[in-house]
């Protein structure tokens, strides 16, 4: 149970922060006192999350939170990952802002040729990914 009070509190820790600001921030949190057995448990795990949020990414949704996931875990040791996050947090915060003001300006029919075409590009994706891992 401390394992999930842990991850809960930085959860949290992660949260509080002001974007752009916030993975420095849980990076300098978490280097008084740990031992060098647990810092490098957090790198294997999180780069153990990143790999299977990989593979997760021709999936619809879970890929792309699975593998902020992992970084959040890798920002947490390593202060140029959590710098770089907190470069990129903003602008990817911008992008989809910008995003979804493009959808809901959209027609119909633009949102039904987005879709179809998404939708080929995962299936495609998802096809080529089992060709390179099980084919001949």
């Amino acid at each position: 149970m401390k394992m999930f009070e842990e991850i809960r509190r930085s959860w949290r820790l992660l949260e509080s922060g002001k974007p752009g600001a916030r993975f420095e921030r849980y990076y300098l949190r978490h280097q008084g006192g740990r031992s060098p057995v647990r810092k490098v448990a957090s790198v294997v795990i999180g780069l153990v999350i990143i790999a299977a949020g990989i593979i997760l990414l021709p999936a619809p949704g879970p890929g792309t939170l699975v593998v902020a996931l992992g970084t959040a875990f890798l920002a947490g040791e390593s202060l140029r990952v959590a710098r770089g996050l907190d470069w990129l947090e903003p602008r990817l915060r911008k992008a989809l802002a910008a995003a979804k003001r493009r959808w809901e300006k959209s027609s119909p029919a633009a949102r039904a040729a987005f879709v179809l075409v998404a939708a080929v590009i995962v299936v495609g994706a998802a096809l080529g990914g089992y060709e390179l891992m099980f084919g001949d």
